[in-house]
Order: C-alpha cells, then structure tokens, then sequence
C-alpha cells in the first residue's frame, strides 16, 4: 500500500513540475484498486484541474496569437470568468480599433485601467496626426493645382507630372539659374495679317502655334510666352536640364524644318505662306513667379532675356541664329554658317552670333542654305523705300533701283545709306497710267562688292500684287 501512494505522490510531483515549467501536462491515471480515500480524492481534484486547465491553455495561446474567437470555456476555476472577461474587453477594444481604422477618432476607452489612458492617449494622436495630415493634403493639393494651371498650358504633360513627383526641383520664389532661350518670329506677319480677315489670321496662327507647341513640347520647352506669332521658350527651367542648349538646338531645326508643312498647309487653304526667323542664347536669368497676387505667372527676367530678343530681330526667314553663350553650353557636333554681329545697348562690342545650319547627329534637320547669288536685272526697276523701326516708319521716302533679283533676295542700289538687318519697306511708283502700286518687306543683309549704296537685302513679306510684278521682272517666281 505505501509503494502505491509513494508512486503517485511522484506523479503528482511531477504535474507540479511540469505546471511549473509551462507545460500541461496530461491527468493523472488512477489506479482502479486504489480505495475511496484521502489519496484518491487529491488524485480526483488533480485531474479535474488538469481538464479544466488544457482548453484553458490553448483558449490563451489562440489569444496571444490573436484569435479572439475560441471555443466557450466550461468548469469552475475562478481564472475562467477572469479570462472571459478578458475575451470580452479584447472584442470591444477590437471594435473600437476597427472604427478608428474606419477614421472614427472619436472612441475611447474607460474600463481597463492604465491601458484605457494609453490607448485614449493614441487615438488622440492619431486623430491630431490625421488633422495634419488632410491640412497638409489641401496645401499639396492647392500646390499640385497652381502648377498645373501654371505649366500646363504650355508645357507637356510628362513635364508637369515631373514637376509634381520632385518637388526640391522647383523653386516658385524666385532664383538664378543658366537656362537656354529660343525666340521665334514669323517674318512680315504684321503685312500678312493687314491683307487678310481676322477670321483668317487667327486661323493661320492657330495652325502655326500647333505645329510649333508640339515640337517645344517633344523636346522639353516650356513656353514661357505667346505674343502674336512670336514664342519665348525656356529650356533648363523649371526643371533642370543638363543638355537644355542641345535640346534648344534640335527644337530650333525642328521648327524650321515644319514650316515646309506648315506653309504647304497654308496653300492648300489659300493662305499665305511665310517663314520665321530663331534666335537661341544661353545664359542667367532669374526665374521664378512673378506678378502679383490677383496675376502671376511662372517667367525669366534679365538681360539674357533681352539679348535674345535683340538677337532674333537680327534673324531673316529661315534662319537661326545663336550666340557664343549658346555655342560654347552645346558644344561639339554644331554646323554653323556665317558670322552675324549683333549690336545692342550697354554693349561695347558687337555679340559675334553665328548661323546655325544643322546638327551633326541629326543630318536630316540640316537648313537648306540659301541661294545668294541675284540674276541682274535686264531693266532695273525704280522704287521708293523707307526704313523702319519697330515696324514703324521712321523717316521720309527715298529713292532707290531694284537691280537684281533671286528665289528670296533682291540688290538695290539706294541714294542714302542702309545698316546690316535695316527693316525697309520698298514701294513701286505707278507707270504707263497704272495707279497699281506694289508694296514688299525686307530686311538688309550686306553691302554688295563693299558698295556704299549697292545692298542686299531678304525679302521678308510680299503682297500677292507685288509677288506677281517681281515674278514678271524676273521670269522666276518669288518667295513671300
């Protein structure tokens, strides 16, 4: 009888071993000769807990690992109400969490002590984190919405949305930065648009612009200005660019190149056709938003700005022209023509500018040259001319003879004196009782065989009347 009871108080030691270690272990088997007494009775209680404790051990761990939803829990261990008190604040704080996930920063907690101040004290958190973060949205998205409305008319899509996606690249306020300009210009429009409707000039300069934007565009331009047919193109802002004056090339004899479409469009409509003239430098500019509060647009200032204006009013049709800036930012790999000096105030010396004819890696976009040389006259043709000022008259007419001509170009011989890139306006005199007189544009190149009154000069706008008259002179036909 004491070895029976020496071999179970050893089980039941063991139990107390193994509860003590974390495990559970399995009830103890109770020996069936074993009699009703105080031995079987403790065997009895043992093994009651032992039953009652396993399903309450995997309810905890199911807890612990996050499963809420366990089996009911049945026996009289005090710990069972304890833990289904706790299955039950567990379910609540998980609903409230799931409402706070929901953006109900609203709930709190009040019936667990110092986890209800730690959980109140989140959810206070998270509620002020999320009021930022909406403020913070807004101001994105009001940012997001002005450049947008900024950019997005004359920069492409792909631009603005990298504009959007870096944000260190933009600086709105105002700052220095080495950009390279285009200017074009169509040659005469002014002349062109005063024989045609209005109807008509909106039309041909909307076709134009169309066929222009989309070339700026493709080569990463931002239009910072449309005035009339005149474009101002930036190319380095805002976003940076480490081949902006490259990119400002290829953009230049792309464009020239699209006026072949552009003007076999415009006869097709019975339009006129006409050419422009490009100016592209590099240099600092301050750029940045500039205007007021009711008006501001994204802009550059500076003197590069007016150089480059200064240098395309020295352009004729189909030409580019580019400064030293420019050439030295592009590069090798230029093919460039002759030297054109510009003059502009607060200079000392004439800007030595070249003429761009094209581009070694792109062979296809090479300029046509020209033809210079002019077929004489059999009779050369009186004319009156005036120079011109910002498209303005400026002084009485003087006479002149028109005694050569060619595809664009015409020599004349004047009385007075006439500088390189003079803008002039020739005027026949009426003849044989015809009171038809013939108006055209043009813009002095050189002087002929160093003659001081013998010039060259590139017809830059011509009247249907006058094209017709010069045709007849020369038996060729003549450019407008």
């Amino acid at each position: 009888m004491i070895s029976v009871d020496e071999g179970l108080l050893d089980s039941i030691s063991a139990v107390f071993y193994q509860l003590r270690t974390g495990q559970i272990p399995v009830p103890i088997p109770i020996p069936a000769e074993l009699p009703e007494n105080e031995m079987r009775q403790l065997l009895t209680y043992v093994n009651r807990f032992l039953t009652e404790l396993e399903p309450f051990a995997e309810a905890m761990k199911q807890i612990a690992q996050g499963e809420l939803d366990t089996r009911p829990l049945l026996g009289r261990m005090a710990v069972v109400n304890a833990y289904k008190s706790l299955q039950t604040n567990l379910r609540h704080v998980t609903w409230k969490t799931q409402q706070i996930a929901g953006g109900d920063f609203t709930q709190r907690l009040d019936f667990m002590g110092d986890f209800s101040a730690a959980f109140n004290s989140m959810t206070q958190q998270l509620k002020d984190s999320y009021e930022a973060l909406v403020a913070l949205n807004k101001e994105l998205d009001r940012r997001n919405q002005f450049i947008r409305k900024t950019f997005g008319r004359y920069t492409s899509d792909e631009v603005v949305d990298e504009i959007l996606d870096a944000p260190d690249g933009l600086k709105l306020g105002g700052e220095k930065r080495e950009v390279t300009l285009l200017m074009s210009d169509v040659r005469g429009f002014t002349a062109i648009a005063e024989r045609l409707e209005p109807t008509e000039v909106v039309a041909i300069l909307n076709h134009y612009l169309s066929v222009m934007v989309e070339l700026i565009h493709r080569n990463g331009g931002n239009i910072d200005e449309i005035i009339g047919d005149a474009i101002l193109v930036i190319f380095g802002a805002p976003l940076v660019m480490h081949d902006a004056a490259g990119r400002a090339v290829r953009c230049a004899l792309e464009m020239q190149k699209a006026m072949g479409e552009v003007n076999h469009y415009n006869l097709e409509m019975g339009w006129p056709a006409f050419e422009i003239g490009i100016a592209l430098h590099t240099g600092e500019v301050v750029v940045g938003n500039i205007g007021s509060t009711k008006r501001s647009k994204y802009a550059v200032v500076g003197q590069t700005v007016n150089l480059t204006a200064r240098i395309e009013s020295f352009t004729v049709g189909t030409q580019v022209l580019v400064s030293p800036g420019l050439i030295r930012a592009a590069g090798p790999g230029l093919i460039l023509g002759d030297e054109v000096e510009v003059h502009a105030k607060g200079m000392r010396e004439a800007l030595r500018c070249r003429e761009l004819l094209g581009q070694q890696d792109h062979p296809e976009l090479v300029i046509d040259q020209e033809e210079t040389h002019c077929t004489p006259l059999v009779e050369p043709q009186p004319l009156h001319y005036v120079r011109l000022s910002d498209k303005h008259l400026n002084e009485q007419t003087q006479p002149a003879i028109l005694v050569g001509l060619s595809h664009r170009q015409g020599v004349i011989e004047t009385c007075g004196s006439l500088q390189p890139y003079d803008n002039v306006l020739f005027r026949s005199p009426s003849t044989n009782g015809d009171d038809q007189v013939h108006d055209f544009y043009a813009k002095v190149i050189r002087s002929v065989d160093g003659s001081e009154n013998r010039y060259l000069v590139h017809f830059t706008s011509i009247s249907p009347e006058a094209r017709v008259w010069l045709q007849q002179l020369s038996k060729r036909p003549i450019s407008s």
